[in-house]
């Protein structure tokens, strides 16, 4: 009845009024049929709604059964809990995106074509459905935490689960404990309290320490309504350590001995508190005297090795104690307790050296008879002190020198006696070879070797000078050299000692003394005077190295060259033509000229005809002896020149030039690019009545390039444009070319001679167009006669086969020539 009430309600409100009597007659012919009353009755009501849950736990399949009476129906709604949630036009409806464990109940209804709606169906038990869990678990929290540092043995591991747990999936084989490092199991049990939903793994003893531990949840572990542990949970934590550590051994071991550079290592059980490894905790002492040794301590956190390293050598022969005290800690926080303690004694090991000798090495003069001594730096041994390990030879032959060898304990020092007296001026090398020992038989490092030089009591002389004594013509720049007779003291060949005068004036020339191989040389500050004698001395304060003073002063005279210099060559050469407009004028001079005299006053260049100076700059070149002048700007063209040297010019030695020297040049004409013209030829153009014999000219309007006049330049042309063979002559006092014919012209020809732009005039400008003009030779009057014949006038016997030939005079007109 529920489809004829709501008829009732949406359809009989007519025209705004409402009549019971009308609602009575239309539901009457509603109930005949399905909204188009095409039907007996209206729709009954769907039955046997069920409701069946799907795989994944959270959608719905709905199925029903129509009624009879269903003409008319188009389609079904469906309601979840009163609600509609869609509609089918087949018995079927799938309810998916449900919330989990919920209960849902579902109810169909038919629709007609007029929009009748069925009752909806009853809720049944087959109609409602709970959906399910399908969320899996996970480990809400866990202890002791991850990373935890310090976990004590006796702890227990625990999780908290997000939702209710299977109990029986919660056990020793789901949540383990494992040490991580080597991965093998702790023993232990599992408990589960579902009230808290917490797991607790308890070991069944103490938990190794200090290790790392991994614990594991895995997915084997499932909650009530079977869904497991999506993935393994694990996390690491680390016990903490209670055993106090122990030093497992040092080096070196106590009762050893040692280098003084010695390190103490000290090896711990494990891994150590390095803020207890320290200078405070870790000490060397003297154990004779208990004096502290500073030193640095250090720590291996990888090896748990720490180190003590004194901060200078140990002294040799002393007996050290290294303490480690019970203060140390493990990195646990636990302390060794016991102090260890390590005695150790040093060694001996610096080998001995050889502080000084007598003579100091590389000593001179020293005396023949003088014993020879080297003191060491601590006590010897006396047996490795002979004159096996102390030696004497001469330097240069290396000839042994005999002598005694004998030690002084007290002073550590030994000494060579020669025998006999060693020889003067002679070179010595003493040697005490590695054979020597010091009481702890440490031998010396590496042999001693000084040499010595025994007295020289001979004075020295000049052996030569340079320039000779009464030399004539020296160079102004000339240096002094006075070579010496043996090696000098190069403190004593000085300005004071050594030195250059005037010897008519006896002014003193400045000048520097330098020493070199026995050879002293004298430099004057500036170049001598020409023509003027000079005298060198050296005086006794010039002693040799033995400190021997010259047995006398030596002095030795030279005169300078007064020669005047000459110009030897200039350039441009004088009378040059066709110079460049930008050369430059070089002078080169017979000898080194004074620089000072060189200038733009001394050398010159002038206009010849004015006079006008050319502006130009001089520069001396000392190398070649050679003036450079080089002009300011280009000179002009076909203009002559003179360069001029003043007798103000000088060499080195102040003489001058004797006469003034000159030399002229002229520069290059103004270039040419004027190109050339024909001025006339013969034949003229158009000419006619021209000798056979003729050789056509042309004259040019300057003179040419000869080389460009031949017959690829000027040729002659027949009427037909053939060349015609012969040869080209050039008059280069006419400016004329010649064609010559190798043979005569035809008769009444016409003929062109043709002049190309190849030809060029002596500046290189060619023709600007080729020019060609055209002749006629003569008339031919002449009538042509018959010069031989073959066979000849009168032949006899001519063969049978013979060809008649006839030669005529001239050339003949072919076409008349025939039978």
């Amino acid at each position: 009845m529920r489809a004829i009430r709501e008829f009732s309600m949406n359809r009989l409100r007519i025209r705004g009024f409402y009549s019971p009597l009308l609602a009575f007659v239309l539901v009457a012919l509603a109930a005949s049929g399905c909204g188009d009353l095409t039907g007996p009755t209206s729709p009954s009501t769907p039955t046997n709604v069920t409701a069946t849950l799907l795989a994944g736990g959270t959608s719905v399949k709905v199925t029903w059964t129509p009624s009879p009476q269903n003409d008319g129906v188009i389609s079904y709604s469906v309601y979840r809990n009163g609600t509609k949630v869609g509609e089918s036009t087949s018995t079927t409806f799938t309810d998916t995106g449900l919330a989990q464990q919920q209960t849902y109940k579902y109810t169909v209804a038919a629709n007609c074509t007029s929009g009748v709606i069925s009752d909806q169906s009853p809720v049944t038990a087959a109609s409602t459905i709970t959906t399910l869990d399908i969320t899996p678990p996970t480990v809400a929290s866990h202890q002791p935490p991850t990373g935890f540092q310090g976990v004590s043995p006796a702890a227990t591991a625990t999780v908290v689960f997000s939702e209710p747990m299977d109990t029986a999936s919660v056990n020793a084989t789901t949540f383990n404990l494992k040490i991580t490092s080597t991965g093998a199991a702790i023993p232990g049990t599992v408990t589960f309290t579902a009230a808290t939903r917490t797991a607790e793994f308890k070991p069944s003893g103490p938990l190794p320490n200090p290790a790392n531990i991994t614990a594991t949840v895995t997915t084997g572990v499932k909650d009530l309504a079977g869904n497991h542990l999506a993935a393994d949970f694990a996390w690491g934590f680390t016990t903490r350590d209670d055993t106090p550590p122990t030093v497992l051994s040092t080096t070196p071991v106590s009762g050893a001995t040692a280098p003084p550079s010695v390190i103490f290592f000290v090896s711990f059980s494990e891994a150590m508190d390095t803020s207890t490894i320290n200078a405070t905790n870790i000490t060397l002492k003297v154990t004779s005297s208990g004096a502290a040794v500073a030193g640095n301590v250090n720590y291996n956190t990888t090896t748990h090795i720490a180190s003590f390293t004194s901060n200078q050598t140990l002294a040799q022969n002393t007996g050290y104690t290294l303490t480690i005290s019970g203060a140390v800690k493990d990195a646990a926080g636990n302390q060794m307790g016991t102090a260890v303690t390590v005695a150790i004694t040093t060694l001996d090991v610096t080998p001995p050296t050889v502080v000084s000798t007598v003579p100091a090495d590389g000593a001179t003069g020293i005396s023949v008879s003088a014993p020879i001594t080297a003191k060491f730096s601590e006590p010897m041994d006396i047996s490795s002190i002979s004159g096996t390990t102390f030696t004497l030879k001469t330097t240069s032959g290396s000839t042994p020198v005999a002598g005694t060898v004998t030690f002084d304990n007290a002073t550590s020092t030994a000494t060579f006696t020669p025998t006999p007296a060693l020889s003067e001026v002679t070179g010595y090398t003493a040697t005490i070879t590695t054979g020597a020992k010091d009481v702890s038989s440490n031998a010396l490092a590496a042999n001693k070797v000084w040499t010595f030089t025994t007295g020289d009591v001979t004075a020295p002389t000049v052996l030569s000078v340079s320039p000779v004594n009464g030399a004539t013509g020296v160079s102004a720049t000339t240096t002094v050299q006075v070579t010496f007779s043996e090696p000098m003291a190069a403190a004593t060949i000085n300005t004071t000692n050594i030195f250059l005068k005037n010897t008519a004036t006896s002014a003193t020339i400045p000048a520097s003394v330098s020493y070199s191989g026995n050879v002293a040389t004298l430099t004057p500050a500036s170049p001598l005077s020409g023509g003027t004698q000079y005298t060198i001395t050296v005086t006794t304060g010039a002693t040799d190295a033995a400190g021997n003073p010259l047995a006398s002063p030596f002095t030795s005279n030279f005169t300078i060259e007064s020669t005047p210099p000459t110009v030897l060559s200039v350039s441009p050469p004088d009378g040059a033509t066709n110079v460049a407009t930008n050369t430059a004028v070089q002078v080169a001079f017979s000898e080194p000229m004074g620089q000072a005299t060189i200038n733009g006053t001394t050398i010159s260049l002038k206009n010849t005809s004015t006079s006008a100076v050319v502006a130009a700059t001089v520069v001396y070149n000392a190398g070649t002896n050679s003036a450079t002048l080089t002009l300011s700007g280009p000179l002009s063209n076909s203009t002559q020149y003179t360069v001029t040297v003043t007798t103000g010019v000088k060499d080195v030695a102040g003489n001058a030039m004797t006469t003034q020297f000159t030399s002229k040049f002229t520069t290059i004409p103004i270039p040419d690019t004027t190109p050339p013209t024909i001025i006339a030829r013969n034949p003229g153009p158009g000419a006619t009545g021209a000798a056979t014999t003729v050789a056509p000219t042309v004259s040019f309007s300057e003179a040419m390039d000869q080389t460009t006049i031949n017959t690829t330049n000027i040729k002659l042309l027949d009427s037909l444009s053939a060349v015609v063979p012969g040869a080209v002559t050039y008059s280069a006092g006419t400016n004329t070319a010649t064609f010559t014919p190798t043979f005569a012209l035809n008769n009444n020809a016409v003929y062109s001679l043709v002049v190309t732009t190849g030809v060029k005039d002596v500046a290189g400008n060619a023709l600007v167009t080729q020019s060609s003009a055209s002749f006629t030779t003569v008339a031919d009057t002449t009538a042509p006669t018959i010069l031989t014949f073959g066979p000849s006038n009168g032949a006899t016997n001519v063969t049978l086969s013979a060809v008649v030939n006839i030669t005529f005079s001239e050339a003949m007109d072919q076409t008349t020539i025939n039978g």
